[in-house]
């Protein structure tokens, strides 16, 4: 069931293979110079396979100057201007690059802190049991918008020189400031064997509790409220404890192509066994190419009554409504799932949207304009919405039952079905066409209704640290 599959596996994604410790190409990584030492070693075929030992910190400040001196991969990213943690440890990218057959991986479920990989001009790559971790930091800057520091925990082909056949697999990514992987043009080459291949892995909101890396960030705000004019405000309407509650949701998860109008069609990537708890957006956002979606569970429960509690608040609230409404402010809840724009063609098959307004979408820049509309359509899918949103669910065919205190209700079938809940209702469908052959079929299919358990609660569910395999297995693309 954990076997490579999708995109990745059409394309042969093999890593490094299954080669012994004891080879030289085989690093093991205790430390950040251990990690820069192997990262050296890729682009002349000296280093095949790096096992993450333990958790690292890896910040630009923190790593030190003779960890920084090792390599030219390690580079600062953008410097952190309000998280009194990241100040202190810095934000670094690490650039992976000139690879053919490399794995990345942990036995047990190692987390990577303060850093992004930037992975590019290589093919052949398997990332798994990895967790990313504490990469985010309260906006003033964009009032809200999340738009100065570009920290993505893996960034897949950011040139336009070829970048293909990745497999992320059975990784945990916590909330970030901007994206979780985001696969931008060179990944995106048209008539090349572009096949990548998410799965397996969790994205998590943030913990605000005290003493958390979270927690940090607002107990500074909150110690100084007056220096932050936007924090401040928000303060007259919101608790600390409210706002922890909107923020700790994740923004963004995947963006595949950077630009408007400007992105190759080459891009086949496939998404499938994810769990997303709380992500607001892109699930993932398409522009152009071709992508497979099969059993992904976005819960994003929490979230919906979370943007519940804001829409009450900007209504007994009219200064607040002008402020956010406005524009001045960017404080809330997006509620999108998985996105076609630009003549994207996205098929999503048997997964399950909770608390999702929009599971589907095919145009989120100009709905009048079809140079910005992409295809998108679904199969054997269940939403669950709350009771009171009866205008996106029109006509529930499942009982209502009661969660978190609320009366949800649900919708199962498929995108065309009648009265269908999903979407998309943005734009004028265009016509469903795939750019580059019909897609892998998948080798391993659940249906909706088995998700939860699944991916969520049961003995082996999604994200880094769940399983118990031997080094042969992690580097075993097909067991």
């Amino acid at each position: 069931m954990y076997n490579i599959d999708g995109y990745a596996a059409a394309a042969n994604v093999t890593g490094a293979g299954v080669i012994p410790e004891t080879d030289a190409k085989y690093k093991k990584i205790y430390t950040p110079a251990d990690f820069m030492n192997a990262v050296t070693g890729i682009k002349g075929g000296t280093t095949k396979v790096m096992e993450i030992m333990n958790d690292l910190d890896l910040g630009y400040e923190e790593v030190g100057a003779t960890v920084r001196a090792i390599s030219t991969a390690f580079d600062t990213n953008y410097a952190p201007v309000l998280h009194p943690k990241l100040i202190v440890t810095g934000v670094s990218v690490i650039t992976i690059d000139n690879f053919n057959g490399l794995t990345l991986f942990s036995k047990n479920g190692s987390t990577l802190r303060h850093t992004e990989l930037n992975v590019k001009n290589g093919g052949n790559l398997i990332i798994r049991n990895l967790k990313f971790d504490e990469m985010w930091e309260w906006d003033e800057q964009t009032k809200g918008d999340y738009d100065k520091n570009d920290w993505d925990y893996i960034t897949i082909g950011d040139t336009s020189s070829e970048t293909n056949k990745i497999w992320i697999d059975h990784c945990t990514f916590y909330k970030t400031y901007d994206g979780i992987v985001d696969i931008k043009k060179g990944a995106g080459i048209v008539g090349k064997t572009n096949g990548i291949t998410i799965s397996w892995s969790q994205i998590l909101p943030g913990d605000g509790s005290n003493g958390t890396f979270i927690g940090q960030m607002f107990d500074k705000l909150e110690g100084s409220r007056a220096s932050y004019p936007m924090y401040n405000f928000l303060r007259n309407y919101f608790s600390k404890d409210e706002i922890i509650q909107v923020s700790t949701t994740v923004k963004k998860g995947h963006l595949i192509g950077a630009l408007d109008l400007k992105e190759p069609s080459g891009y086949m990537v496939t998404l499938h066994h994810n769990y997303y708890k709380d992500l607001q957006d892109r699930m993932p956002r398409l522009r152009t190419g071709d992508v497979q979606v099969f059993n992904l569970f976005a819960d994003s429960s929490t979230a919906r009554i979370t943007k519940e509690m804001v829409t009450k608040k900007l209504a007994d609230n009219p200064a607040l409504a002008t402020a956010i409404n406005a524009g001045t402010y960017h404080f809330g809840i997006t509620s999108n799932g998985t996105i076609s724009t630009e003549g994207g063609t996205i098929e999503v098959t048997n997964s399950l949207y909770v608390g999702v307004l929009t599971p589907l979408r095919n145009n989120q820049t100009d709905v009048t304009n079809p140079l910005y509309t992409g295809a998108i359509r679904a199969f054997g899918i269940q939403h669950e919405l709350l009771s009171t949103d009866t205008s996106y669910m029109p006509v529930p065919n499942g009982s209502g039952y009661s969660a978190l205190g609320y009366s949800w209700i649900v919708w199962s079938g498929d995108s065309a079905s009648p009265n269908s809940s999903l979407g998309p209702r943005e734009a004028t469908p265009i016509v469903f066409s795939w750019h580059n052959g019909t897609p892998p079929t998948p080798k391993t299919l659940h249906s909706a209704a088995q998700l939860k358990t699944l991916l969520q609660t049961g003995s082996e569910p999604a994200g880094a640290g769940k399983l118990n395999m031997t080094t042969a297995q992690w580097l075993n693309a097909n067991n």
